[in-house]
């Protein structure tokens, strides 16, 4: 049963429902769901929650005397099979969604019927008592909101000063937790009684919504300056072994001391499996260009959101694909009949349009706009440098210059 995987196939008439309810819904999910879950809410994004988790752990690095933190890394498993009918409704009812709409949504989930193959047979048909479906529109909204719950658990700990968040700075907000979907992290005081009240939060969202959590498969990390009998007690009473290193979250490498090479070698390894899993001897100069342009693209504009790739891991990923567009094999190098930098130049100049890891344009342009008008300030501090004396160009990158900050 622990291998159960079940599927439901949404008719027609069905998705066309639940897409409406959808479209209810959506607009009123960043009133709903807590700023610190950003999965599924209007407005938020993935690297929001990335950029927070990477700030705390530099928090956690640069702690010193008593200032003990931890930090626990929590995947729920099965996370949409497990929710209690009765805590969807529950937790919709909270959230003053009541009414019509309530029953509808309720009817949604409530109308699934299962079938299993046993012995090469179709049993008879049986209607689940837990669970919501996978590749449901409504699903996922459904979900965000039951985990909300667990989210109003760890805001009263908060409030009954019972759990002690980290606060990211001086004056700064504290920061107890961040949800994103099923991948959960929790944050704290290092300290027995903190590691009790975090496990009670999590015991009491079990036993309300009925998930189950696995705590020998999650991993607690505690700040270097954390004493070392300190940090095993809070491991034994979490039940998740200790680490110095929280590994990947949202599918970005954690930071936890300098960056090296080796920080970012799974992005790499994973770049170069795809790569090799066309076999580029086999394809065309005009398919390898192709592949080339999409299949590393996606993993690098992802991680390169919320982080500076060294100029090493840089070299490296534009040699896999070098390699891999002049049709490279593990055993058989083949000669590069065209310089890399004209390969990368646009299409209209003679190049491929294959992106460069890293973009720093040395062309004339820049060259000129240097001189004249940089040589020594930064563009940000030279909003009114040469106004009156400065061209239709520099004018109008100027006028770019003083909109950017505001952008960001």
């Amino acid at each position: 049963m622990s291998q159960l995987r079940p599927i439901s196939l949404c008719n027609t008439l069905y998705k066309v429902v639940s897409k409406i309810l959808v479209a209810r819904l959506r607009p009123l999910m960043s009133k709903l769901v807590s700023p610190t879950q950003v999965s599924f809410v209007p407005g938020r994004h993935i690297t929001d929650n990335i950029v927070v988790d990477q700030e705390m752990l530099h928090k956690f690095k640069v702690s010193k005397g008593k200032n003990e933190f931890v930090a626990w890394k929590i995947d729920l498993s099965k996370a949409y099979d497990r929710l209690s009918l009765n805590f969807i409704r529950d937790v919709l009812w909270e959230v003053v969604i009541r009414g019509r709409i309530l029953e509808l949504l309720m009817s949604c989930i409530s109308s699934v019927q299962y079938k299993a193959v046993l012995n090469g047979e179709l049993t008879e048909a049986f209607v689940p008592k837990c669970g919501i479906r996978q590749g449901d529109p409504l699903s996922p909204y459904i979900f965000v909101m039951c985990m909300e719950k667990l989210s109003h658990l760890i805001h009263q700990s908060v409030q009954d000063k019972i759990w002690k968040p980290v606060q990211i700075c001086q004056g700064g907000p504290m920061v107890s937790h961040l949800f994103f979907a099923n991948d959960l992290i929790l944050f704290g005081k290092a300290s027995v009684t903190q590691a009790k009240v975090m496990k009670q939060c999590l015991d009491d969202f079990c036993n309300l919504s009925s998930q189950r959590f696995s705590f020998e498969k999650f991993v607690i990390c505690v700040s270097p300056n954390t004493c070392s009998d300190l940090a095993r007690q809070v491991a034994s009473i979490s039940g998740s072994p200790l680490t110095d290193c929280l590994g990947k979250y949202l599918g970005v490498p954690l930071i936890h001391k300098r960056v090296t090479k080796a920080t970012y070698f799974e992005i790499v390894d994973k770049v170069q499996r795809r790569l090799s899993a066309w076999k580029s001897h086999t394809l065309s100069m005009a398919c390898r260009i192709t592949l080339t342009q999409s299949v590393p693209l996606p993993f690098l504009i992802y991680a390169m959101q919320t982080a500076q790739f060294s100029a090493s891991v840089c070299d490296k990923l534009d040699q896999l694909n070098r390699n891999f567009l002049w049709g490279h094999t593990v055993d058989k190098s083949k000669v590069h009949l065209v310089n890399w930098d004209t390969v990368c130049q646009p299409k209209t100049a003679g190049g491929l349009g294959i992106k460069r890891t890293t973009q720093n344009d040395q062309g004339l342009w820049s060259q000129v706009l240097n001189a004249k008008y940089l040589r020594h300030y930064d563009l940000l501090a030279a909003k009114d440098l040469h106004l009156s004396c400065s061209s239709s160009v520099w004018r109008g990158v100027l006028y770019g210059a003083k909109l950017l900050p505001h952008g960001l």
